[in-house]
């Protein structure tokens, strides 16, 4: 069958769906389905923050290629 790869987020994602619709269907206390958002939560603010971390990283490398092309040159391209 002709398809696309998942990367492995998107697995990841489709096994927790999985998990989730086994828990509703056994019916399980609110709790339990609430640990699934806190854990949603956390990933979202895991994102962001390595998203920003990243982006800040790069502008830093950009300002020292700025600065110093010999140097960061090599490292740059």
């Amino acid at each position: 069958m002709a398809g696309y790869k998942e990367t492995p987020r998107q697995k990841m994602i489709a096994m927790m769906y999985l998990v989730l619709y086994a828990l509703l269907a056994l019916n399980v206390s609110k709790q339990v389905l609430d640990a699934f958002l806190v854990v949603n939560e956390n990933v979202e603010d895991t994102n962001t923050s390595l998203s920003s971390k990243i982006a800040a990283t790069y502008n830093r490398f950009e300002t020292q290629y700025q600065l110093n092309k010999d140097k960061v040159g090599p490292f740059w391209e």
